[in-house]
């Protein structure tokens, strides 16, 4: 699994163990009206059930953990803890508990970015604009990128790179309706409207991986491939129901990494991602417990 100890690091400079409260800290009620989300948060979409069910749960408990945040000249920005302030915010409470950190800016998105990494919140899209930021705003390299979040300098060249597919395409990705490996295939392809019109084939015809690495390398024939790039057409069934995503939600937590599911007319398929062989190794063992027999 993704080492949390890389992962937790830069969390953890700013938060303490286990984001207790360090020395001359404490928590605060600050108004939310006060309260400003972060820009440069890399997490750019809040899953609709899972605002729903936090909603729910902090109409019925309140808000039991503090939000992360900083000073400002105009009150407070939201490090880490959105998603419990936009779900206050709908429900109309005025306060919410907090813990005032000091943090420069580069700190701030750092914090954030660890904060979604570690609970598999970011879809590669997001992480790729997060990533981004950090290179083009505060001029960090891959490498030190990667130190940051724990991961190899390879895997944050390969995500930036998605930036590079037309908006269409990133769209996919976002919605898991393609697979990363789908996506470093179609990069491959230089030009635009290809990598749109074999996007949507991938789509519609629910091709593999391999099946299109052998259709970019041109060892597999796509007869329909240039004819098609402006009538293929995305049925409205792709669209993801809120069973699918909460399946998806459920699987992820169980396992640990990005989970997503491919239905069409009754059959699909199952995609469990891993980053590295340590994290396929603790997929499995997830599994083989599941697999077990229970004892009553």
């Amino acid at each position: 699994m993704i080492n949390r100890e890389k992962l937790g690091r830069g969390l953890e400079s700013l938060l303490g163990e286990a984001i207790g409260i360090e020395s001359g800290e404490k928590i605060i009620r600050i108004n939310i009206s006060e309260t400003q989300p972060n820009e440069a948060q890399p997490r750019k979409h809040f899953g609709q059930n899972q605002m729903k069910a936090l909603v729910s749960s902090i109409h019925e408990h309140g808000v039991l953990q503090p939000i992360i945040v900083r000073s400002t000249n105009k009150g407070y920005k939201i490090i880490a803890g959105e998603r419990r302030w936009r779900a206050a915010k709908q429900l109309g409470i005025k306060e919410i508990p907090a813990i005032v950190k000091k943090a420069d800016s580069l700190k701030t998105i750092e914090l954030a970015l660890v904060e979604n990494i570690q609970r598999e919140d970011l879809n590669p899209i997001e992480k790729a604009h997060a990533f981004s930021e950090l290179k083009s705003s505060f001029g960090l390299t891959q490498e030190q990128i990667a130190k940051r979040v724990g991961q190899d300098r390879s895997t944050i060249a390969n995500i930036i790179r998605l930036l590079d597919l037309p908006e269409e395409i990133q769209d996919f990705v976002s919605r898991g309706t393609i697979s990363m490996g789908h996506a470093r295939s179609l990069l491959s392809l230089k030009n635009p409207k290809k990598q749109k019109a074999l996007g949507k084939a991938i789509v519609n015809d629910d091709l593999s991986v391999r099946e299109v690495e052998l259709i970019v390398s041109g060892k597999k024939s796509f007869p329909s491939f240039i004819k098609t790039s402006k009538v293929i057409k995305i049925s409205p069934n792709l669209k993801k129901s809120p069973q699918i995503i909460d399946l998806e939600d459920g699987l992820r937590r169980i396992v640990g990494t990005k989970v997503s599911i491919k239905e069409k007319n009754g059959k699909g398929k199952i995609i469990i991602e891993f980053l590295n062989n340590t994290q396929f190794e603790n997929i499995v063992n997830k599994l083989k417990i599941l697999k077990e027999p229970h004892t009553h």
